[in-house]
């Protein structure tokens, strides 16, 4: 992404561990529900559950976001990404120096093209020295979940596997950070919002059932317990531009009500 004016964003949770690394104008971060509370970052890391969280900038940026599985995170990261427990953390205390070295070829490399080709490289060659590796089983089991956008049932998947529920539970959080059911509802909510990004005029009632959930109102609890706002607020005030900068005393009221679609 390309930024050339100040913006602000809501980034709601989509179950996967987000990489953010970028140049120019820092970012700067709270959360939805603590909005008093800010930090800065250029590039930094957010886990699959993170809480609602609003982005702002204030002037140009150059940002790229890689949005990887928690079992590709756990073996980039030396299984240290399951203790995030919400936070946002700056890349460099992941990577090291790499961050500052990548950013300089970021910066200077020509185009797109070779700036994509340089993350590649310099992320995939970082993971092949990384020991530390997913079970096979669990790696299965995220992508089951994954496939099935939070729908597969978890007694599903212990009954495929031939482990017990405790063992499968332990397991699973261990490598992603989550249990098997949290996992399931934000990458639930991750398909309700592919859904409402790509289709913006189709009914809630009819993304509430593509996506598994019970009913209209189902979708829209789960939807704002966990991206901090209803469906049609999302769809209204923070779909296809950029929230309104305002001051940081008011943002935690930006979302208590959806305004009225207009005629």
């Amino acid at each position: 992404m390309r930024l050339t004016s100040p913006v602000q964003l809501l980034e709601p949770p989509r179950g996967h561990v987000a990489l953010v690394i970028g140049f120019g104008n820092p970012i700067h971060i709270t959360t939805l529900t603590t909005p008093d509370t800010e930090g800065t970052y250029d590039s930094f890391l957010v886990g699959p559950d993170h809480p609602p969280l609003i982005t702002r900038h204030d002037g140009e940026r150059t940002c790229f976001e890689i949005l990887l599985s928690p079992c590709t995170a756990y073996e980039l990261f030396g299984g240290r990404t399951q203790g995030l427990d919400g936070q946002v953390i700056p890349l460099e205390a992941f990577l090291g120096d790499m961050v500052n070295r990548l950013t300089e070829q970021l910066i200077v490399a020509a185009s797109w093209e070779q700036r994509f080709a340089l993350l590649e490289t310099t992320l995939t060659r970082h993971l092949d020295r990384q020991p530390w590796q997913v079970r096979d089983e669990i790696r299965w089991a995220w992508h089951c979940l994954e496939q099935s956008g939070g729908a597969m049932p978890v007694s599903e998947l212990v009954s495929a596997l031939g482990w017990s529920h405790r063992h499968f539970v332990h397991s699973f959080q261990h490598y992603t950070g989550m249990t098997p059911k949290a996992a399931a509802r934000y990458l639930r909510l991750a398909r309700a919002l592919a859904c409402i990004d790509q289709s913006p005029e189709e009914a809630l009632a009819a993304v509430a059932l593509e996506c598994h959930y019970c009913d209209q109102s189902h979708l829209t609890r789960e939807f704002h317990a966990l991206a901090g706002c209803t469906p049609a607020t999302y769809r209204h005030q923070c779909l296809g531009h950029f929230l309104p900068v305002s001051p940081a005393g008011a943002r935690s009221g930006f979302f208590k009500t959806a305004p009225a679609p207009s005629a």
